[in-house]
């Protein structure tokens, strides 16, 4: 049974290199990451709510981001509503910091499925009682586990009003989209990637997700592609579905 399609499978390869950054510099594993991602914003880069990618609701003050930087040795964030590697970097420092209120052990890339799930029931505000009860975390609808969504989220057309919810949900919870993405990727294990260098100027994401140096001086991109400066380094990547429909 599976829940991901081809698109969203592409889409996870295309972030992996941040997602891995991620759990190499501050612990979270990249699978639990790219579920967050998945269930926050379908692995987008950006959303119609406030909140960016990972939805960080309210959204993260900059003095926050830098304390999350800071707190892991990383000084070139920068504003994760619109970028997305800050997005991660600062959904895993967020993770970790509602575990250590937990009084739990800090993530690690070889944390239990459980202590995963306890994390993502945090991420998401620890309602429904406990994780297994959170559509959320434990929704699994293929396996005969169907929950309800019941709760507010904010408005589309004023973020500052909340609206309440209660309907079904349809899409897998964070378990089921760890399980299915490790389960599905196994045939290629996530590797630490070669991180751009500083000496490099310019960046370019291959079919593998890999960032590699551009060494042409002209170079013909057989996709929609996207340019970003981020950590003193230009980086060319594809488009995701969304930014392409934006785009038109």
């Amino acid at each position: 049974m599976t829940y991901l399609n081809a698109a969203q499978i592409d889409a996870v390869r295309r972030w992996l290199p941040l997602y891995l950054e991620a759990e190499k510099k501050i612990g979270v594993p990249w699978a639990l990451l790219a579920a967050l991602h998945y269930r926050e914003s379908n692995f987008g880069a950006r959303t119609q709510r406030v909140g960016g990618p990972f939805q960080f609701d309210p959204p993260l003050p900059p003095a926050t981001v830098r304390a999350y930087g800071a707190r892991y040795g990383i000084s070139d964030l920068t504003d994760p509503e619109t970028d997305v590697r800050t997005g991660v970097l600062c959904a895993a420092a967020f993770v970790q910091g509602k575990v250590a209120a937990q009084g739990r052990s800090a993530l690690t890339p070889q944390s239990s499925e459980e202590a995963c799930a306890d994390a993502a029931w945090s991420y998401n505000g620890r309602a429904y009682g406990s994780w297994q009860n959170s559509p959320y975390v434990n929704n699994d609808p293929q396996n005969g586990r169907q929950m309800r969504i019941r709760g507010t989220v904010p408005d589309l057309k004023d973020p500052r009003k909340r609206v309440r919810i209660d309907q079904p949900d349809t899409r897998p919870g964070v378990l089921a989209v760890m399980r299915e993405l490790r389960a599905r990727l196994a045939q290629a294990p996530p590797v630490t990637p070669e991180l751009p260098d500083a000496r490099d100027v310019v960046m370019l994401a291959g079919p593998d997700g890999q960032f590699r140096p551009v060494t042409q001086s002209r170079v013909v991109i057989p996709y929609t592609a996207v340019l970003g400066y981020s950590g003193g380094k230009w980086w060319i990547r594809p488009a995701t579905i969304d930014e392409v429909k934006e785009n038109k």
